[in-house]
């Protein structure tokens, strides 16, 4: 992005007043808590190769995440949002200025240059010929034309009243519970030499506990026009879990065997569609009664993926989350 545009986006005029703006003091702490809840339960009977008999399994995963945020300066402009028509509007007028102010300000800086070129850093000799300067411009075209851009450039740029607070995260804490099992029934070759060459595996998986403090992405823009945008806290990292394993398929018949026993093993906890651990993108949601306490929740359908492994059980997600300014 160019200089010009970094400085018209910091300098953009908010529409209206201040719409009875109120902010927090710079540096005022907020919490943003979420709680995950992933659910899933089913079971199938048969497959289209016919290996699979039976199918069953019952899932929940859940993780709640405390996020630390404090405040910060109160901006003209969204810093979690395009600009709005009548922000990119103001915008394109204030690049406009810019140049035009830049094209006839440009005989005047190249003659200050001149200056700064001829004396150095000798200040008496930079005054002397300043002076100099000006009392060659005085009732000059050039120098009202300057002047003229002077005044409007300033009110084209006048910084308008602060709209957005943006409430960053510092650092966050988080908890998990997780309990599933799994039953299969199936008539892999393996299983021939059982009762009706079938084979039962069962799984079951449980843990739960603190997850580490970590630095937190969370974020939270209060819009005093009437919206909140919000960026939810993740649980980083995978969940340490316990599963166990019994089946009564035969030794022998694996490239890699059952593990025997308690064994240790780790979860991904699912919170998007996609059933990805990724962060779960930006929620807007308007301001009903003041923006000091909100809370909201959503549902997610959770797409299927392999019946076994790391986490492709179809299922739903819910989210809660609350925002407590103190």
């Amino acid at each position: 992005m160019k200089p010009t545009t970094i400085r018209a986006l910091a300098l953009l005029a908010a529409c209206g007043s201040a719409w009875g703006a109120d902010f927090a003091p710079v540096g005022a702490k907020a919490t943003l808590t979420v709680e995950y809840r992933f659910e899933s339960s089913g079971s199938v009977k048969g497959s289209p190769d016919r290996v699979y008999q039976v199918r069953e399994w019952r899932v929940t995963r859940s993780a709640q995440v405390v996020a630390e945020l404090d405040a910060k300066k109160p901006q003209s402009l969204s810093t979690m949002q395009a600009p709005e028509a009548a922000q990119m509007a103001k915008l394109q007028q204030q690049q406009a200025q810019a140049q035009k102010a830049s094209k006839q300000m440009a005989p005047m800086m190249a003659d200050a240059q001149a200056v700064v070129a001829k004396c150095g850093d000798d200040e008496k000799c930079i005054e002397r010929e300043v002076m100099k300067m000006g009392a060659g411009l005085s009732g000059t075209k050039q120098l009202d034309d300057t002047l003229k851009a002077g005044r409007e450039t300033a009110a084209v740029m006048q910084p308008g009243a602060d709209r957005y607070q943006r409430w960053q995260g510092r650092t966050q804490k988080a908890s998990y519970a997780l309990d599933e099992s799994w039953h299969v029934v199936h008539a892999d070759p393996i299983c021939m030499s059982l009762p009706k060459g079938r084979c039962t595996h069962d799984l079951t998986r449980k843990g739960g506990g603190e997850i580490a403090p970590t630095a937190s992405a969370a974020a939270v823009e209060v819009d005093v026009q009437g919206t909140a945008v919000l960026q939810l806290p993740v649980p980083h990292g995978v969940l340490a879990c316990v599963e166990t394993h019994s089946t009564d398929e035969p030794e022998g018949t694996h490239d890699h065997p059952t593990p025997k026993g308690p064994q240790s093993c780790q979860m991904p906890l699912r919170v998007t569609a996609d059933g990805k651990s990724s962060g779960s993108g930006v929620l807007s949601v308007p301001l009903k009664n003041g923006w000091r306490s909100l809370s909201g929740e959503y549902v997610v359908s959770v797409g299927a993926g392999s019946w076994h492994g790391a986490s492709g059980e179809p299922g739903k997600l819910v989210v809660s989350w609350r925002f407590a300014a103190q």
